[in-house]
């Protein structure tokens, strides 16, 4: 993992950095930022609108500290499911402080990629002559981005500077916004998302939603996620869960969150072009290298075997050297035995059948153990013993065609439709109080891996059925980026935490919910402390 040292910048809240934009020719959502023109200038006709939005989604993974490399690594280093890079150690041991070069890369980025949605939020309205229809499309993507992105820096910062529009000139940093105010414009722009944006694949009028950009569907299954997000992390916070204390500025009440929650997801799970897979083998395949954007996934960050637009998804979470990704560096992102013991159920077909259970380097073969937590290491040339390695990587991001660290064709899985349905079954138990009208949604999950023991919430408690939706969750998306979000909201960070690291290293307190604003940003903004 790369380091970025501290730097001296005069950032203006980070949304004064330089107004460039990069465009792109429309295809296959191809996303790689050629020329940078001048943004007065630059928004004469549709396709400059076009370009104008391909450049927003190319800021998802243009730099190393969003989703091409960084922030993945972060929010796995944040939570429970066992270690990264030896510059991660931080977040491991939950001392991370405001100079810490890991949340400065991300802030930056995703910043940086607010700033690029903006421009085309403000600027495509303006377009003189286009498809009205094409134009909306546009929009809501671009708010469906800037979403996102928010939703991002509010999770992991708490309470962020709002900025909405372009920067102008003269503009200065803008001071933190309470998280109900940032959660309304979140709520705003996928609401508009939910209404303007496409279907999957769609045309009209000769124009066409090109496979990868954002669907109807996405924007009402992150609407779902958004708002359980919002109920859970409330009803912690009312509980006395001070980690979420920032939630209490929130102006309803956890139900009615959760019966939104609710509403989105159904129309999330009623969109066509989406379905779940319906047999074991099939599950083994939705994250091929080659199956990006499949059925089961909502929206993806789209990876790509050619240089500049990949993603170092693959050598992050791969074993190094064992030609399972590109060369180089490898094996960051791994799998810690407690968590497999303890935190999911390591007998479940989903954890058995996307983890690696045999590969080699260079000198040795590693095969997965009996006890599914570690590997059998040996000497490939003699086949003599070689100890034990005790961490087991997932095949979720193998990709035996990558060249180099950063041309792997896997995507990233920011939602995809299991999420929803776990979302749904969470809301609707919440709700009601009552975790047996959680079983559908959690068993049609399981009967699709052909699992036969069914969960059967009826008779738990809500304390137990919490307990189990998190091993759930847990087993269906380890190591996708949701698992600190989880733990925080659901207010048992320090808990969960404990359990894989023990009591001294896992130790987290209320201030470890969020991470600290980037000195940088605290420094050149005089509006933020």
């Amino acid at each position: 993992m790369k380091t970025l040292h501290k730097q001296k910048i005069k950032l203006i809240g980070l949304t004064l950095v330089s107004l460039t934009l990069f465009i792109k020719c429309e295809s296959y959502l191809e996303e790689y930022p050629q020329i940078q023109v001048d943004i007065d200038a630059f928004y004469q006709n549709e396709s400059d609108a076009l370009a104008g939005l391909t450049g927003a989604y190319a800021q998802l993974k243009n730099t190393n500290g969003y989703y091409k490399q960084q922030f993945l690594s972060n929010l796995y280093a944040a939570s429970d499911q066992g270690q990264s890079s030896f510059n991660h150690r931080d977040f491991r041991f939950g001392t991370i402080t405001n100079s810490e070069p890991m949340i400065e890369r991300s802030w930056i980025d995703i910043y940086t990629a607010i700033k690029d949605a903006n421009n085309v939020i403000a600027r495509v309205p303006e377009v003189p002559v286009m498809d009205e229809e094409l134009r909306s499309r546009i929009l809501g993507e671009a708010r469906f981005l800037r979403a996102l992105h928010y939703f991002n820096l509010v999770r992991c910062y708490g309470e962020v500077p709002l900025r909405t529009t372009p920067v102008k000139p003269g503009d200065k940093g803008l001071p933190k916004s309470p998280v109900n105010d940032i959660y309304k414009v979140i709520i705003e722009d996928l609401e508009f998302a939910s209404q303007h944006c496409w279907g999957y694949n769609e045309t009209r009028n000769g124009n066409t939603n090109n496979i990868g950009r954002v669907t109807k569907a996405a924007a009402h299954g992150m609407l779902a996620k958004v708002y359980v997000q919002m109920a859970s992390s409330l009803r912690t916070a009312q509980a006395g869960q001070t980690g979420n204390a920032i939630y209490l500025t929130l102006t309803e009440a956890p139900n009615f969150y959760y019966q939104k929650a609710i509403e989105q997801a159904n129309f999330a799970l009623l969109q066509p072009s989406y379905s779940l897979v319906s047999s074991l083998s099939e599950y083994e395949t939705i994250f091929d290298a080659k199956n990006g954007n499949n059925a089961e996934m909502l929206f993806d960050i789209q990876g790509a075997s050619i240089a500049g637009e990949g993603t170092a998804v693959s050598n992050l979470f791969s074993p190094q050297n064992s030609g399972l990704a590109g060369g180089g560096w490898g094996g960051t992102n791994r799998l810690q035995p407690q968590f497999i013991s303890q935190s999911i159920d390591k007998n479940d077909p989903r954890y058995l059948n996307s983890i690696i259970d045999f590969y080699q380097d260079e000198t040795r073969t590693y095969t997965l153990g009996a006890g599914l937590t570690g590997y059998v290491r040996t000497i490939t040339a003699t086949g003599a013993p070689n100890g034990n390695l005790f961490r087991v990587f997932t095949k979720k991001y193998v990709d035996r065609d990558a060249t180099t660290e950063y041309t792997s064709q896997q995507n990233w899985h920011v939602i995809r439709l299991a999420d929803v349905y776990l979302l749904r079954a969470e809301a609707v138990a919440e709700l009601n109080l009552n975790p047996g009208l959680a079983n559908a949604d959690i068993n049609i999950l399981r009967t699709r891996v052909g699992m036969t023991n069914l969960f059967d919430g009826n008779g738990m408690t809500m304390d137990q059925f919490r307990e189990q939706l998190l091993r759930e969750r847990g087993v269906e998306l380890y190591m996708e980026g949701h698992r600190f979000f989880d733990l925080t909201r659901m207010g048992v960070y320090d808990e969960y935490c404990k359990r894989t690291y023990g009591n001294t290293v896992g130790a987290r307190g209320p201030e470890d919910y969020t991470w600290p604003i980037p000195l940088i940003e605290s420094s050149a903004n005089e509006n933020i402390n």
